[in-house]
């Protein structure tokens, strides 16, 4: 019996489930890029490793479209190894794990490059990697009607000496996971304008989780009017602005036990100096702003 190891513990069974070969490869392929390879090979091992991240993705989206072999009901993983990588990426990959391997200046590597998804995947997940953006456009950017798609242990950074739009930019997408992301500043302390942004979610209802996450920005967490985010939580983390730490125009999301850190007054025992939410969401949040600090939402106690 073959076991294909995933991240946090996930795993799945190959193809010799019952030692006898007969039964079909579930987990999918692996494919290997490594930045510092002499020459570019098929990617299928770490000898052949491609040198961009962009092939990379290329061949396990090609393959997961497989028909013949019925690629679309496995899922693909990518490696990636290398200091330094710097690419512009404008493709992810269906069903596919884009893992980070090695190290940089962090305990992963960094890619260095605003990574626009150009056409819509679905269950495109993400571990380990850092990513730095060299325009003021949102550093990562899924497109409308990319669903399933995960970010687990990723670090955002911003562009230095400049200020972008949103850290990550999120249109009209659900079933998405952030655990352990940090949005960051740059090196001097600037801030995202905003750390992520969430627009109008048409397409259907959000189901998607925040948790132990870190936003920094000068609004840390802002999500558009309109939008239907029902079933969706963010949880157990931290935000960090100069203006509004949440500002949860749907009213649809459930916020619980978050950290609330702004440079702004509060100014009420609603908090309306540091979020703009639905209260009735709310449970367990803690603020801190520049005249006081407290429990959110600071509701009276009901009575008989």
């Amino acid at each position: 019996m073959s076991i294909t190891n995933y991240p946090n513990g996930l795993s799945s069974f190959g193809q010799n489930l019952y030692g006898n070969g007969t039964q079909p490869d579930t987990s999918g392929n692996t494919f290997f890029m490594d930045l510092n390879v002499a020459n570019s090979g098929d990617g299928k091992s770490w000898d052949e490793a491609v040198s961009t991240v962009a092939a990379a993705l290329a061949l396990a989206d090609t393959d997961i479209g497989n028909s013949a072999i019925r690629a679309w009901a496995r899922r693909n993983t990518v490696y990636a190894c290398g200091d330094g990588i710097a690419e512009a990426l404008v493709l992810a990959s269906e069903k596919t794990d884009l893992i980070g391997v090695g190290t940089d200046v962090g305990s992963f590597p960094k890619i260095t490059g605003n990574f626009t998804i150009g056409t819509a995947v679905n269950g495109f997940r993400i571990f380990n990697m850092g990513f730095v953006p060299t325009t003021t456009a949102p550093c990562i950017t899924f497109p409308a009607g990319m669903h399933g798609w995960e970010l687990h242990g990723v670090t955002i950074y911003k562009v230095e000496g400049l200020v972008n739009t949103s850290g990550i930019q999120a249109i009209t997408s659900r079933d998405w996971v952030m655990n352990g992301v940090r949005i960051c500043p740059d090196a001097g302390g600037a801030y995202n304008t905003i750390a992520f942004t969430l627009t109008t979610n048409t397409a259907g209802i959000g189901r998607s989780i925040i948790d132990n996450c870190l936003f920094v920005g000068t609004e840390a967490f802002d999500v558009a009017d309109g939008g239907y985010f029902e079933g969706s939580i963010c949880k157990n983390s931290t935000f960090i602005a100069t203006a509004l730490c949440i500002d949860d125009n749907s009213d649809s999301i459930a916020f619980v036990d978050n950290n609330l850190i702004t440079a702004a007054t509060i100014t009420t025992k609603a908090g309306a100096g540091v979020v703009d939410w639905n209260a009735v969401l709310a449970a367990g949040n803690y603020a801190t702003g520049a005249d006081t600090n407290g429990p959110l939402p600071d509701l009276a106690a009901h009575t008989s």
